[in-house]
């Protein structure tokens, strides 16, 4: 069947987040687009949660005036204050429909003009098209793309993103955003698929050929996400190309395929599965000295302190959580700083760190020697003046 395009009407383009996507570090995201016409076999935007048509791989809706709306709920909010928008999300930015409607283009445009920071996630080299605009805003703010890789074989990846570039194409991709100064280049490992993707050969070539490739990091999701449309498409597409790995796929995520066409089962696979996998992927991001984590966007506002907690903390929890290890509250911590109104140098001030949920003793004694030891730190007049007046500065 072809692809068919439909102009539509959409009275947002930009959503906004309670918390931020520790894993990506946006506030916002932008779909330029609705549906996607890679039609990746573990795609999760199948799945009820998006409310997205049930064609969505073969009709996609082009989203009328991006370019008009977008510069109006920017320009009119009162509250929005400039961070990490992802343009990406449930449909891929730089889609076959790109090239012809450029909606994504008209989206980074606007994002230039109020220098806000931009993620690109994509498995598409009609990125490099836009690297004037994507130069630009790394020049002025911030910028990162992520290229979608999950193998190196092109017979699986025909499989697994049938209508995407091959693994080969999108490392060049990668070689070309890396000529352009400032724009930060990885990888994004996700998701790493059970019994196909999973292998030591795989994780190894992923991880090898993206520091090769001048990666910056490496990003991963250990096991596909399953849950209702998405688990049914998926467990028939494995049944037409493995059908040797379905019984093993309902070991490991408890599935079972209902008479009427449902799935119950787990949503990711059991945790011993992927404790396995993230430490494997640990062990090689080591070997080839390679991060598993983007640096994230830092403003140079009152923020800026918050970020750069909030970061230390998000990144041990996630490291914590894929061990295995407690790693909630460090999160949530991470969380609640990042969402602070005002800057953490005032409420130290005060002495009501712990007034922060999820600040218990030894987090508030971490901020404080955090404080102590970034004095010296670029921050704003106001935080300079806050720091040195903290009582406890001196002892």
């Amino acid at each position: 069947m072809s692809i068919r395009y439909e102009k539509k009407d959409f009275k947002s383009i930009l959503n906004k987040y309670k918390f931020i996507d520790s894993w990506f570090w946006c506030k916002y995201s932008i779909n330029a687009y609705n549906g996607c016409e890679f039609a990746c076999t573990y795609c999760d935007s199948r799945s009820h949660k998006y409310h997205l048509h049930s064609e969505f791989d073969q009709i996609i809706y082009v989203k009328n005036n991006v370019k008009e709306i977008l510069d109006k709920r920017i320009s009119r909010a009162r509250t929005l204050l400039p961070d990490v928008v992802a343009v990406s999300g449930t449909c891929d930015p730089y889609q076959p429909a790109e090239k012809k409607f450029e909606n994504t283009r008209q989206c980074l445009e606007i994002l230039g003009k109020h220098k806000y920071p931009v993620l690109i996630g994509t498995k598409s080299t009609l990125v490099t098209r836009d690297l004037d605009l994507l130069s630009k805003i790394a020049k002025s703010n911030w910028c990162s793309v992520a290229i979608t890789i999950t193998t190196t074989n092109d017979k699986l990846s025909a499989f697994l993103e049938p209508k995407a570039p091959s693994p080969k194409k999108r490392f060049e991709t990668i070689r070309e955003l890396k000529k352009i100064k400032g724009i930060q280049v990885g990888v994004n490992f996700m998701p790493i698929v059970p019994f196909l993707g999973d292998s030591q050969e795989n994780l190894e070539s992923i991880i090898k050929n993206a520091k090769d490739a001048g990666a910056d990091f490496l990003l991963f999701a250990s096991g596909v996400t399953l849950r209702d449309n998405q688990a049914v498409w998926f467990f028939k597409r494995l049944g037409d190309e493995f059908p040797e790995l379905v019984e093993e796929y309902k070991k490991l995520y408890d599935a079972t395929i209902t008479p009427e066409g449902g799935y119950s089962g787990r949503f990711a696979p059991k945790g011993s599965y992927s404790k396995n996998i993230n430490k494997k992927i640990f062990e090689l991001c080591k070997k080839y000295n390679l991060d598993y984590r983007m640096k994230r966007f830092i403003p140079n506002d009152f923020r800026k302190l918050n970020y750069m907690i909030a970061e230390e903390f998000l990144n041990e929890a996630y490291a914590q959580q894929c061990l295995g290890k407690p790693w909630s509250n460090l999160f949530w911590a991470g969380q609640n700083i990042n969402n602070l109104k005002e800057s953490i140098v005032k409420i130290a001030e005060r002495g009501e760190l712990q007034q922060i949920r999820n600040i218990n003793t030894d987090l508030e004694i971490r901020i404080k020697d955090f404080l102590k030891n970034h004095r010296n730190s670029q921050g704003s007049y106001y935080e300079r003046k806050c720091i040195v007046n903290l009582e406890w500065w001196q002892g």
